[in-house]
């Protein structure tokens, strides 16, 4: 429907084109179920009309031109509605005489007849009539070429300009003759030869059409102010579906060279819904230092005539018809090239500045330990690299190439106990080089020596060393203790230790927001942390940080937790249930749901089930269904044995596990189809109220029975 009203929008356009000399013409019409009604004839500047009678209908005048593209029509030129469309059709106005036979009921299918220019549009209508859908640009260019002195042809050309090259487009104008261009539409000739401006301005190698524009922010931005940078200049909208979906893999290649000079300026024709605009760039996650928003500077004058300002329109600039549109700049300011594919962008983006590879080298010096095998871990859990060396004369060297400026690592001595652990220095990897010294023939003890990111590890563990040396010693005087008398008074101990542990902690991650290290000491307390406050620390961390440093952990639990947001659609699970069946959550909708997330050997978890039992036989029959995910993978037996005891049956009774899946040789993890990790899971029992439509109601905590009693009667009244 868009571009249809834009294809009528050009209609009107090209019928109000004024010219000089012609000559005069006659136009007899017939036309059936219009009697009476008023039949208006649009030639230039001027509309004529006149009153269908009998079937008839005539008018006369004069051409300023030998041609001139004109419109007859009926009723308003408006689409007024989806279902009613405008009646109007082309016609080519000519000195001497033309005919009209029409159905009014199926204007747009009349046939006019009458000059050399009326039988070219007949010719080009039949074959566009015939073509498929995909063949009609073909049809359009391939008349273009054939018919260089057709004003039809210049017409047409308008239609197709916006989807040619450069060369194609020069060369293609170039063929109509002096004739076409003298006495055609001079709108279409002043449109291609500013379409020829633009393009000869954005070719390979030419300075980028500089603009200045307000930003999201209400900030002047210019584009030449990224001049030693190499930008994408991306033109998109909130409404362009591929757009949105083309914004994940340009957050991808953000992120992938982002440190190694890369900047995104997002151009928007959002003009007229400023709001959609801010919202999509919400929805994305478009944001960061790098990221540069502006609108396209596109005015609407007049509603009505479509008339537009476009004295600050960057879209112009850069000949854009289509969305999405990107073109590559480089570090000069200079055009590399319009975007064509994803493949070629990154091969474009990889000459330009390199692979996203960050080459580290390790060498080590550790006593009485010939032979052994040293294991370095590093990058994320599900793409865990590992480099192994033997211990030769007290030395060792790893090397490797990281994607990314940072990541943790872990350098073992010997083999891991999955149950006791191994001799390990933890390295905060980064380019360059990385020396170990353990003179004492431990890991544990090494000194590590790097760059700034090793710097921040080493200073931060001096500073909590006087209270984690002798918390480790009362931890194994703890297990080690064989009577209650003894854990309790080794953990009155402990716990001021660990109380002023936990406020270094604290107190680091929230002043240090350009430490890599800060996002691993404040995991740890994100599962008693409100959503909110959560992404406040998290977008509290320098822009660095929050792209390179270990912060997947985190943006899945903000993920998870924007889905678990009151009001959000419950996240939706299958599992195979306690009798080996697939179970969906979705599946019960309709119902209200309580969802418990507990296990077999948590007792807070089976001290509720009483209280949850005794609210299914009160509210099962209103519609109330309980679904029980238990973290009980590794012990299923314990699991079934749990539910039995705790009489946790019935037909409203649904159990699962949790679906979390450990090597226990390795440790890896596989989250794959954890559905605690959907809820963002950390303490049991936690308990979700879902209502009829599958939304989430509230969450609900340990100790938190009357919350979920008071909402339960409010859903089931």
């Amino acid at each position: 429907m868009k571009t249809r009203t834009l294809m009528l929008v050009a209609l009107l356009s090209l019928a109000t084109a004024t010219f000089a000399q012609g000559g005069k013409y006659s136009l007899k019409g017939k036309i059936t179920h219009a009697d009476g009604e008023t039949i208006y004839l649009m030639n230039g500047d001027k509309t004529d009309s006149t009153i269908v009678k009998k079937g008839k209908f005539a008018f006369k005048g004069e051409t300023a031109k030998p041609y001139q593209s004109g419109l007859l029509y009926m009723g308003s030129l408006q689409q007024t509605s989806p279902t009613q469309r405008p009646k109007y059709i082309q016609i080519a106005i000519e000195p001497g005489k033309m005919a009209a036979d029409i159905d009014a009921d199926n204007f747009m299918q009349g046939v006019i007849t009458g000059g050399k220019t009326q039988s070219e549009m007949n010719e080009l209508n039949a074959a566009l009539k015939a073509a498929d859908r995909s063949e009609v640009e073909k049809v359009m260019l391939d008349y273009i070429g054939s018919h260089p002195d057709s004003y039809v042809a210049l017409d047409q050309l308008r239609y197709v300009m916006g989807r040619m090259s450069y060369e194609e487009l020069k060369e293609t104008y170039s063929r109509l003759t002096d004739n076409v261009k003298k006495n055609g539409s001079q709108e279409v000739v002043k449109s291609v030869e500013e379409e020829l401006a633009a393009l000869a301005n954005v070719q390979p190698g030419m300075p980028a059409p500089d603009f200045t524009a307000n930003d999201i922010n209400g900030k002047p931005f210019t584009l030449s102010s990224l001049k030693g940078h190499v930008v994408i200049i991306d033109f998109w909208a909130s409404w362009c579906v591929p757009c949105r979906k083309s914004n994940p893999h340009m957050l991808e290649l953000y992120k992938k060279y982002r440190a190694k000079g890369l900047e995104m300026v997002y151009v928007s024709d959002d003009d007229n819904n400023p709001n959609a605009w801010r919202k999509a760039v919400e929805q994305d996650q478009l944001k960061g230092d790098g990221f540069h928003h502006v609108l396209r500077g596109l005015k609407l004058i007049d509603r009505k005539t479509r008339q537009y300002d476009k004295t600050n329109e960057i879209s112009g600039k850069y000949a854009i018809h289509y969305l999405p549109t990107k073109y590559l700049i480089d570090q000069q300011g200079r055009i590399v090239c319009k975007i064509e594919s994803d493949e070629q962008l990154s091969s474009e983006l990889e000459r330009l500045l390199g692979k996203p590879e960050y080459p580290f080298t390790i060498t080590g010096t550790v006593a009485n330990a010939e032979g052994k095998q040293v294991t370095l871990s590093y990058g994320p859990r599900d793409k865990m690299k590992r480099e192994t060396t033997t211990v030769k004369d007290g030395r060792f060297q790893l090397k490797g190439v990281m994607d990314k400026p940072y990541s943790s690592g872990q350098l073992l001595l010997g083999d891991w106990d999955p149950y006791k652990g191994g001799d390990y220095a933890s390295l905060a990897l980064e380019e360059g080089t990385f020396t170990v010294d353990a003179p004492s023939g431990k890991l544990a003890e090494a000194t590590v020596k790097g760059g700034k990111a090793q710097d921040d590890q080493n200073e931060y563990e001096a500073m909590v060393k006087p209270y984690t040396e002798p918390l480790a010693k009362l931890n194994e005087q703890y297990y080690a203790a064989k009577t209650d008398k003894q854990r309790n008074a080794i953990r009155k101990k402990m716990e001021p230790l660990g109380q002023k542990y936990g406020e270094l902690m604290k107190n680091y991650y929230q002043t240090h927001p350009d430490s890599y290290l800060s996002p691993a000491l404040f995991m740890p307390e994100m599962g008693e942390m409100s959503y909110e406050d959560i992404k406040k620390v998290y977008y509290g961390f320098s822009e660095r940080v929050r792209l390179y440093g270990d912060t997947e952990d985190i943006e899945k639990e903000i993920d998870a937790l924007a889905k678990t947001q009151p009001g959000a659609t419950a996240p939706d699970f299958t599992a195979n249930d306690i009798n080996g069946k697939p179970f969906t959550l979705s599946s019960l909708k309709g119902k209200v749901v309580i969802l418990d997330f507990w296990a077999s050997w948590c007792v807070p978890c089976r001290k509720s089930n009483p209280h949850m039992k005794a609210l299914y036989e009160k509210y099962h029959d209103k519609g109330l269904d309980m679904v029980y995910v238990s973290d009980d993978d590794g012990n299923p037996e314990a699991w079934k044995k749990a539910v039995e005891k705790d009489g946790l049956t019935g037909n409203g009774f649904h159990h699962v596990l949790r679906g979390f899946k450990m090597n226990r040789e390795t440790g890896e993890r596989d989250t794959t189809n954890d559905i605690s990790e959907k809820y963002a899971i950390h303490f049991l029992p936690t308990k979700y109220l879902i209502d009829r439509e599958g939304r989430i109601v509230c969450k609900i905590n340990e100790g938190e029975d009357e919350k979920l009693d008071q909402q339960l009667a409010e859903l089931l009244k």
